[in-house]
């Protein structure tokens, strides 16, 4: 129980510092809409210029979420969001988020094909994302606190999930379970301006919180945290 009492805690404190920050610095939300469309526009325009446009929308999609990354250590690591961080996040991970998604992307392009021919091959490429999502769910924190290569990235977070995945995933699972239940809102016309600022909301505080809580994992241990809460 006193791991449970001491994780609880440990949320409370990082998900109450991620509401005050994103109170004081609510800007970001809006990012989140503005990169939206940026990503969903390239996309659009690349699908009709062929393997270039496809690489230009990546890359206009790595860079966005780079400049949300920078972002988010930037109120971490300061507390403050200025408008001259938001210019000057856009090529701070670009290169960072290209390398991991290309390293997936050559995996995926290796054994997809050969996976497809197998009767189960449906269900084997469904179970291949799921333990890519659990593996690697810490990859965006490592990528902007940790500030490792692309294949470091990688393996520093199936490290980090292998010793915090109690810890980790409630802080994930809830808010994705949000998301999908804001998502499924029957809400339409001007309204749907209120879902879609729930959810940039929902994205942001629990960015923050993973990032937040991502330091509190990495910098003590299950028992140690145990410990200073029995202590006080």
């Amino acid at each position: 129980m006193g791991g449970i009492a001491a994780t609880l805690e440990m949320y409370g404190r990082v998900f109450g510092r991620a509401g005050q920050l994103i109170l004081r610095n609510w800007p970001v939300l809006g990012s989140v809409l503005v990169y939206g469309l940026i990503t969903t526009a390239a996309m659009i325009l690349g699908a009709n210029v062929g393997l270039v446009g496809g690489l230009l929308a990546n890359l206009v999609w790595a860079a966005c979420v780079g400049s949300f990354l920078s972002l988010i250590e930037t109120m971490i690591r300061s507390g403050r969001v200025s408008w001259a961080d938001f210019g000057r996040s856009f090529g701070v991970y670009l290169w960072d988020v290209v390398g991991v998604t290309f390293i997936v992307w050559v995996v995926f392009a290796i054994v997809a094909p050969a996976v497809r021919t197998l009767p189960q091959g449906p269900g084997i490429l469904i179970a291949m994302n799921l333990l890519l999502f659990v593996l690697f769910n810490a990859v965006p924190e490592l990528i902007y606190l940790g500030h490792h290569s692309s294949l470091e990235v990688l393996t520093e977070s199936f490290t980090f999930i292998s010793d915090n995945w109690i810890e980790w995933f409630p802080a994930t699972i809830v808010p994705v379970f949000l998301l999908f239940l804001v998502l499924g809102l029957p809400i339409d016309g001007v309204f749907a301006w209120v879902k879609t600022a729930g959810l940039a909301l929902i994205i942001c505080v629990t960015m923050v919180a993973r990032g937040l809580l991502f330091i509190e994992l990495r910098g003590s241990s299950r028992r140690g945290r145990e410990f200073q809460r029995a202590a006080r």
